[in-house]
């Protein structure tokens, strides 16, 4: 595809909030404006381009971010990363972002797709909602899916299936998608797939990804059994999972309302300049003399700390804004690419598995993946000094100590993941890394405002529209008042 059509097809996509007009309540089952006489190829870059802008690079990994100090949020509180996350707060990402403009309008596509014989629409669009709907369960719980997108049946208020209901019917859709992806029959994406141009190969080494990273997330869950669900990972990946070029990313572009997201949102300022790296987060790459450091941040510019690291807390901060590092360009670029899922985390998932399978003892498997996970980290960034990597690795070797190997693995697999969603479940699942409230302060300064609840939220609150639209369907464990939301454990978060 050329670059000025790429160009095109997001200038297009941004405008069309505008196009369409003011959005009024929608229930989550149907949108007024979702494309339903618009053909696969158009709906298709809508789809994915949403998905990655809004949930993938939006709002999720946004506050996730904080509470897993990858970041923190230089300004007064309270906020976000003081923990105070409201039913409005979430109420965009999952009445707009989610429910209506990604997974309604994936379902539209499957039912267009298969009614016109083009499994490999219906096969990328089981995919997205899959993965969508992870994001939902994974920051709610137990949510609308099964009743869900079925207005024209009649069902106006759908029921909450339980989380662990959920991610069978995830599971299900991406095996139905990877034997979708694999008919080779109809009419197959090409430029309109924004992320592998209609590469129906990769699409299934993307879905067992994800079956892998899902089978894992289960390893603590009440009634499940961590060697078992470490093995039906195993399985996914050896049934092809990415390689380390076959990473999804969505490219963005150095283009008014076709910028990066992270850009957007955290450089020029459209939204803030406060959400920078967090003091915690530099703090821990300095101390291991981590070579990803300069790639993940970037100095400060000016003044008397320029070419320093300098994060920031949840506060705000003593001198101006120009004086802390900023998120890395690599991922900050007007033009830089959107790595949705990077390789680094398919070894991480075998050296963790592989741990789980031997019943959390460290042996030759488990170090191979762990120093593999490391490799594809580095390699990500262009690092291949052999000297350089070697002397991280011998630095950071795996302990024979169960807990401390554990903690290591999934440090690692933190530090790989910078700016993804995944580190907040992983956290939750397992405890690892071992994190912090954000309560840190600047040298010589005190805590202005204290963290709204003492320990790190594990859920986010069900947003204001369900509480207003489909309030007896949401289960009466998850209080309305978001402090006491914020900290009821999602089904699977047993740790």
């Amino acid at each position: 595809m050329k670059m000025n059509n790429i160009k095109a097809v997001f200038l297009i996509l941004f405008l069309l909030p505008s196009i369409l007009g003011c959005k009024k309540y929608l229930d989550i089952n149907h949108d007024p404006n979702a494309p339903e006489n618009v053909s696969e190829k158009l709906m298709l870059p809508a789809i994915l381009s949403t998905f990655s802008f809004e949930v993938v690079g939006g709002w999720p990994v946004r506050t996730s971010s904080l509470l897993t100090k990858h970041l923190a949020y230089a300004t007064a509180g309270p906020h976000e990363g003081n923990y105070r996350i409201t039913a409005d707060d979430t109420d965009n990402f999952w009445r707009y972002s989610s429910y209506t403009d990604v997974m309604n309008s994936s379902t539209v596509l499957i039912k267009k797709a298969e009614a016109n014989g083009n499994p490999a629409y219906s096969a990328i669009a089981k995919i997205i909602i899959a993965w969508n709907m992870s994001y939902i369960t994974d920051c709610f719980g137990d949510a609308p899916f099964s009743e869900a997108f079925k207005a024209d049946e009649g069902i106006a208020h759908p029921k909450y299936d339980s989380q662990e209901e959920i991610y069978k019917q995830i599971q299900s859709l991406l095996d139905a998608a990877i034997v979708d992806a694999g008919k080779g029959t109809g009419q197959i994406p090409g430029s309109d797939d924004l992320i592998y141009g209609g590469d129906m190969i990769k699409w299934q080494h993307l879905a067992y990804t994800l079956k892998a990273r899902f089978y894992l997330r289960l390893s603590n869950a009440p009634g499940y059994s961590a060697s078992t669900q470490a093995n039906l990972a195993l399985q996914a990946l050896d049934a092809g999972a990415i390689t380390e070029t076959e990473m999804p990313k969505t490219q963005y572009f150095d283009k008014a309302g076709a910028e990066n997201p992270w850009y957007q949102y955290t450089i020029d300022g459209k939204w803030t300049t406060s959400d920078k790296p967090s003091i915690f987060y530099i703090n821990l790459l300095s101390s291991m003399n981590d070579p990803r450091l300069p790639y993940q941040i970037d100095p400060v510019a000016t003044g008397a700390d320029a070419g320093n690291y300098v994060g920031v807390t949840n506060d705000a901060p003593p001198k101006s804004l120009v004086n802390y590092s900023s998120i890395g360009s690599f991922y900050s670029a007007a033009d830089a690419p959107l790595y949705m899922l990077v390789y680094a985390e398919v070894p991480f998932i075998r050296a963790e598995a592989e741990f789980l399978k031997a019943g959390k003892v460290v042996n030759t498997n488990v170090i191979n993946a762990y120093n593999a996970g490391i490799d594809a980290s580095m390699a990500m960034y262009g690092i291949t000094d052999a000297l350089t990597i070697n002397t991280y690795k011998a630095s950071n070797q795996l302990s024979l100590s169960s807990a401390t190997a554990y903690n290591q693995i999934m440090t690692q697999k933190y530090i790989a993941n910078f700016l993804q969603f995944e580190p907040y479940n992983d956290f939750r699942r397992t405890g690892y890394p071992a994190l912090t409230v954000n309560n840190e302060v600047y040298p010589g300064e005190e805590l202005d405002i204290e963290p709204v609840i003492p320990t790190i939220p594990v859920r986010f609150p069900y947003p204001s529209s369900e509480r207003s639209y489909n309030e007896a369907n949401i289960p009466s464990s998850v209080p309305s008042a978001f402090l006491q939301a914020l900290q009821i454990p999602v089904w699977w978060d047993n740790n």
